[in-house]
């Protein structure tokens, strides 16, 4: 069963006039994207007095497959390669010892308890970025296998990540300001993306959105969230530096620093 992210609080943004309430029917297009923890397919959903949006589901991949057919019932393509999660879990808590002790071991009801609580964790991290007012998709709802949020792009096509957009000099100004704005937005709300790369942002109409958050650390919880930050600046630094343009990543993290006060 999927649980709705439709309970914002006083001083959150309006909820998009495109969602689309019980009773619908989703229709499946096919797969957008595989990545290294999860696959991404663009959904059609219907609702009962005709209208209709396109959404994508987010479908986390099984680490480990054991079972025949078992990735052909979750609707993905082939299983995770995404090990080195350790970092991104810690100040995240399982209050039962008995689920700890199956995380830790990594049994078969530990690797459930961490897919089912990836799939939270970035429901949680979207609504409140994007109540602090960031380029996020929407997130619509979830269960413990999938997230199914906003679509970003046009009937013909998505919108492309930074990495592919091939843009103008004056355009990829206009991105790195934006990034950057963006960084300060998520470290204000007290998160740090922790996998920040030009291949985890998309640009939309003259816009840089921002995605793929299961591995957000929480900034004040997360003994790691500093170096992460710093880690995060550095990649998207160089990325752009690479480009032609003049990045310096010490102030930009010595900048976002004092911004916390």
């Amino acid at each position: 069963m999927s649980t709705p992210l439709n309970s914002p609080t006083a001083s959150s943004r309006p909820e998009p006039e495109w969602l689309i309430e019980d009773p619908y029917i989703d229709t499946d297009l096919g797969v957008l994207l595989t990545g290294k923890e999860a696959q991404i397919n663009l959904i059609r959903r219907q609702g009962a007095t005709g209208d209709s949006s396109l959404l994508v589901r987010k479908h986390y991949v099984p680490r480990k497959v054991s079972e025949k057919g078992t990735l052909e019932a979750l609707g993905v393509q082939r299983a995770s390669t995404f090990r080195n999660d350790v970092e991104y879990r810690e100040g995240r808590h399982f209050r039962k010892s008995r689920d700890r002790r199956a995380v830790q071991q990594m049994s078969a009801h530990g690797k459930r308890l961490l897919q089912s609580r990836w799939t939270g964790h970035e429901s949680t991290v979207l609504r409140t970025l994007w109540d602090a007012g960031l380029n996020v998709p929407f997130p619509v709802s979830y269960n413990e296998e999938s997230l199914v949020m906003e679509y970003l792009g046009a009937e013909s096509g998505a919108a492309p990540q930074l990495a592919s957009a091939r843009l103008k000099k004056h355009e990829l100004e206009r991105a790195l300001h934006q990034l950057i704005d963006g960084v300060r937005i998520m470290v204000r709300a007290g998160w740090v993306h922790g996998d920040l790369s030009a291949f985890n942002v998309l640009w939309w109409q003259d816009q840089l959105w921002f995605i793929d958050f299961p591995q957000a650390l929480d900034l004040a919880a997360n003994p790691q969230g500093l170096n992460c930050l710093h880690r995060d600046i550095v990649n998207v630094a160089t990325w752009f530096g690479r480009r032609g343009l003049n990045v310096d990543p010490e102030e930009i993290f010595a900048d976002l620093l004092a911004d916390l006060g």
